[in-house]
């Protein structure tokens, strides 16, 4: 039950609607399993069984006779009210969790994206949310209605048998429904078992598919169709295996126990022939033991639907419940503007088990330009993510103007941040719109400004739609060095006093490199700047240049102090050199 309550969190908004569900399904309930047999019995000894020397005008019969739609019509208007009720809370109820999932994902820092892939989120959000929609859109007009129905088409046997003296009966009856539960039980562990695989199947699946169409450019390169296609079809067949088992247990339960149910009728004839039941009577029981045995056979499947949907729950669990590794703090500290001074205290950082930075220790100056150079995997990319907050250090600190990062709201930190990363994504709208999301207040004239400083403007007037053409998934409608311009034209938008470039000019051509370098050079003044360089031409005018070698910083200062003074910086440096 556990792993349902998080999700009756979401019924309290509704709870009125939800009472005037089960209040409606109350009334279907007992008007059906309680009622109907009454009914029934009342109506046929009143007329087909009168008392002796009595008889009935036309009327008196008709009157009686209209009893029986009676009770339909409050079927009908308890039934659909029910129905509805339920099914606007759950679909609430389930808009509530996407929204919430969809929320929290935004929130996660980037190692919850380390573990969860993108298809397998996917298929949580859409997929699962949707199994469980649909379950609880059953469940929701059921739930209430077929337990009660039960409980009154049982009351009315025992009244039956009570004022007819035979206990027996409904002992036996009693007795003979648990083994209506008998092929659920039998079954249900494999069934739960083939759903989560299912489900992890279904994820894999998606995680697939995503990776072919991110991949098209390799997969054409090298050949990989025919190795994909395979791979694709062993996931399929896999996954139909798994849904041919559910379907299996699932399609054996109903005639297992349509084969009790015709039991349990045929041992009520015989028992109501030996003991003369008589006829007004005996249909009267024939109904309440459909009225039983139906909703049971209902109940029992809404049970297996559940046990479908168990791994679902607990996926979207998973993923609600995380609990994340850059927390919030409880009580902020307020900040505005950053000047940029950063210092790194004892920072140690590592990727589940593998440790990636070693005992940093590093103080820079605000407004200083920073180049991070080294092989790769020396621990510059993880450097520039812990100053963005991407991730804790695994142990020390990092402070911002003496303030520590864990201290500050994430939202007040990236606000005086900017990043331009090596691939830079662009959402699939206009370059205007584009540009504008580093800053949304911004006018008309600062977006131009910014795309001119990044040197974008030019060849953002030469196409056809000018700004407001639209770019295509990911920006794939542009080039690389043309998305790179509009990623650094953001930057030069929100105008940050803090600046991560992940070698930001590595797609340009020669001259919008040197236009570039010129524009980057400009924004480095009074700005705390990083620029994780692959290529030793794009730092030549930085301030300072950080050196790591296997997770730890070795040296740091200028140019030609570390020329002079670190043997690896200048083997670094004159390998490239002679390389060009």
């Amino acid at each position: 039950m556990k792993r349902y309550s998080k999700f009756l969190t979401y019924l309290k908004p509704k709870i009125w609607y939800l009472v005037g569900a089960l209040a409606a399904g109350l009334l279907f309930g007992a008007s059906s399993g309680f009622g109907m047999p009454v009914i029934f019995d009342k109506v046929l000894k009143r007329i087909f069984l009168p008392e002796p020397g009595v008889t009935y005008s036309l009327w008196y019969v008709f009157g009686i006779a209209m009893l029986i739609p009676m009770i339909f019509i409050i079927r009908a208007i308890t039934g659909y009210l029910s129905g509805y009720l339920m099914s606007y809370v759950s679909l609430d109820v389930l808009r509530r969790i996407k929204q919430d999932l969809f929320s929290r994902v935004q929130d996660y820092p980037l190692s919850f994206f380390d573990k969860h892939t993108t298809g397998d989120l996917f298929v949580r959000l859409t997929t699962d949310t949707q199994l469980v929609q649909n379950i609880l859109l059953s469940f929701a007009s059921e739930m209430v209605r077929q337990p009660v129905q039960v409980i009154g088409a049982l009351a009315f046997l025992g009244y039956m048998c009570i004022t007819k003296g035979e206990i027996v009966f409904l002992l036996v009856f009693i007795a003979a429904v648990p083994f209506c539960i008998i092929p659920v039980q039998m079954m249900r562990r494999n069934l739960k078992r083939c759903a989560k695989l299912s489900a992890e199947s279904l994820g894999a699946i998606a995680q697939h598919f995503n990776e072919n169409l991110a991949a098209a450019h390799e997969v054409r390169v090298f050949n990989l169709q025919e190795r994909q296609k395979k791979k694709f079809w062993d996931m399929n067949i896999n996954f139909q295996r798994l849904i041919l088992k559910i379907t299996q247990y699932e399609l054996l339960q109903q005639p297992l126990m349509e084969v009790l149910a015709a039991t349990m009728v045929s041992v009520t004839f015989v028992y109501a022939y030996k003991v003369k039941i008589d006829f007004s009577t005996f249909a009267a029981i024939g109904l309440a033991l459909y009225f039983t045995i139906d909703p049971i056979k209902r109940i029992i499947r809404m049970v297996t639907d559940f046990i479908k949907i168990t791994p679902s729950f607990d996926r979207l669990n998973e993923v609600l419940d995380y609990v994340s590794t850059v927390p919030e703090p409880k009580d902020p500290v307020k900040i505005g503007a950053l000047r940029g001074e950063i210092e790194f205290k004892n920072v140690n950082f590592a990727y589940d088990d593998k440790t990636v930075l070693h005992d940093v220790n590093i103080k820079i100056p605000a407004g200083t330009s920073c180049a991070l150079v080294g092989e790769s995997g020396a621990g510059k990319s993880t450097f520039a993510k812990l100053v963005m907050r991407f991730y804790d250090p695994t142990t020390g600190s990092i402070t911002i103007d003496g303030v520590d990062l864990k201290k500050m709201r994430s939202y007040d930190l990236r606000k005086n941040l900017g990043s331009v990363p090596q691939y830079p994504v662009l959402f699939n709208d206009t370059i205007y719109n584009n540009i504008l999301l580093a800053r949304p207040d911004a006018t008309e004239a600062e977006v131009y400004a910014a795309a001119r400083a990044a040197f974008a403007h030019d060849f953002i007037e030469e196409l056809e739609n000018g700004y407001q053409t639209r770019v295509g998934e990911r920006g794939d409608r542009l080039s690389g060095g043309q998305k790179q311009r509009i990623a650094i034209a953001r930057v030069f938008l929100k105008d940050p006093p803090i600046i991560v470039l992940d070698e930001a000019t590595s797609a340009l051509d020669v001259n919008s490199e040197a236009f570039i370098q010129r524009a980057i050079d400009k924004l480095m003044h009074e700005r705390t700047m990083f620029i994780i360089a692959h290529r030793f031409s794009t730092i030549r005018n930085v301030q300072k240049i950080i050196v790591f070698k296997e997770g730890r910083i070795i040296a740091f200062g200028t140019h030609d102090e570390l020329y002079k003074e670190c043997p690896y910086y200048k083997s670094l440096y004159d390998k490239q050199a002679t390389s060009q």
